[in-house]
């Protein structure tokens, strides 16, 4: 990839609470840090993280899609040139956290961070799908060895499973009239590209919030992504030693009560409702963020993108 290549790609996608995520981030010079970059994307945390690292400590990438593991890979070897931090690279969805690190002999971790935003490169580049500005497959994997995608979703779920999909994930006040109108449309012609989808939802509703709930829906079943972000972060609150950090940034209601919710049940002794406590769940946290972090007025200028970002941490207490 030449540098006109990789500015183009670092300009489409813009790390969102870049300089709070960097700051949290503390490292020891008495022992080995290592971090975990959950959701890589094109390194624009990571990059910043491993100019804080020290010599022999080790960076950890995980990222589903192997695209984006190679370009961010040159612009990461470019940053560690001198190969002062131990880089592994996974290929391979967040949710296989325990496992994946198993295979490289590590139990233990000291800091992990999630960026849950989907990368603006799937959203601009016509061969990842995610966008329904332009027509392209109806695809929406960001794990395209995986099989089903948006489009066998359309063609093949039931009425009430789209009304689901549409209402739970998207919230979507229509979506029983999307759910049908789906259903009605298919039986003539099986969904194939982004503007078939379109057409169809245009016939219930022409607003554009609506077309970005319904591919927000789509995307979160197609890769299964509340469950995967539910396991992760318990596998993650195990995995980290005492008094270090996880740091989670969110970017719609659904994925930040998922966090939220972990992180209060984490940060109490108890969660059963019996007079005395027979569930003998022990705290393991402590809450660093009593409120979201939420991005400067400067930085939604700059990106309007981030707009809708939250970021809450913890710390491991046990």
């Amino acid at each position: 990839m030449d540098s006109t290549s990789e500015n183009n790609i670092q300009k489409k996608h813009v790390s969102v609470l870049l300089h709070e995520l960097v700051d949290a981030i503390k490292v020891y010079d008495s022992r080995q840090n290592i971090v975990v970059d959950a959701t890589l994307w094109l390194a624009g945390h990571a990059n910043k993280i491993i100019q804080k690292l020290n010599k022999w400590d080790i960076f950890i990438w995980f990222d589903a899609d192997i695209r984006n593991l190679k370009l961010a890979k040159e612009i990461l070897d470019k940053v560690n040139s001198d190969n002062k931090v131990k880089i592994i690279l996974i290929n391979s969805n967040f949710v296989n956290l325990r496992s994946e690190l198993k295979k490289h002999n590590i139990e233990k971790i000291t800091w992990i961070y999630y960026d849950l935003g989907i990368s603006s490169v799937h959203v601009d580049e016509a061969d990842r799908w995610f966008s329904f500005k332009q027509n392209w497959p109806l695809d929406m994997r960001f794990d395209a060895t995986k099989w089903k995608t948006a489009a066998d979703i359309v063609n093949s779920y039931t009425e009430g499973d789209l009304r689901k999909i549409f209402l739970e994930y998207a919230e979507e006040a229509a979506c029983s009239k999307i759910a049908k109108k789906i259903v009605e449309k298919r039986k003539v012609k099986k969904f194939e590209t982004t503007f078939d989808l379109i057409e169809a939802l245009e016939e219930v509703n022409k607003h554009p919030k609506t077309k970005t709930r319904v591919f927000q829906a789509l995307r979160i079943e197609v890769n299964n992504e509340l469950e995967h972000i539910k396991s992760s972060i318990n596998d993650a609150i195990n995995l980290l030693e005492k008094n270090w950090i996880i740091f989670v940034i969110s970017f719609h209601s659904l994925e930040d009560r998922i966090v939220k919710q972990i992180f209060k049940k984490e940060t109490r002794d108890c969660i059963c409702s019996d007079i005395i406590c027979s569930c003998g769940h022990k705290k393991s946290l402590e809450l660093l963020t009593k409120k979201p972090i939420i991005p400067t007025e400067a930085e939604i200028k700059e990106n309007p993108r981030s707009r809708s970002a939250k970021a809450r941490s913890a710390k491991k207490i046990i």
